[in-house]
């Protein structure tokens, strides 16, 4: 069960204390401090160690590609050629992106760009 305190200066301090790990954080809303502890009481529940990863440190898309192959890697899934070779089209077309930029259109355009003369009704490249 998280501990979550009100901090004189009107921020929160969200702590999780679970099978002998122990993390604490500090954000300027409660609702953010709830989300935060529960998901990270979740992460030590599967094993994860909490620190290892920091999302706010993840800037760019390439940066999520990563983080999601590592993932896969750590619950022992293969990751099969032609996923292989999406994620790295993707790396080297949109990686470079920053997060903040990845938009509903640009990956329509995207899309739109792979849509190759000649494909077979119903599939698409990606």
């Amino acid at each position: 069960m998280p501990v979550i305190v009100k901090l004189p200066s009107g921020n929160w301090r969200a702590q999780v204390r679970r099978k002998g790990k122990y993390i604490s954080n500090t954000f300027r809303r409660r609702a953010d401090a709830d989300t935060w502890a529960l998901e990270t009481e979740r992460t030590i529940d599967k094993g994860i160690d909490p620190k290892a990863v920091n999302p706010r440190t993840i800037t760019t898309f390439s940066e999520i590609i990563d983080l999601h192959i590592q993932d896969m890697l750590e619950v022992g899934k293969k990751i099969r050629r032609s996923k292989s070779a999406v994620l790295e089209s993707l790396k080297l077309t949109l990686g470079w992106y920053r997060l903040h930029e990845i938009t509903r259109s640009l990956l329509i355009d995207y899309g739109k760009k792979l849509d190759l003369p000649g494909k077979v009704e119903g599939l698409s490249a990606v």
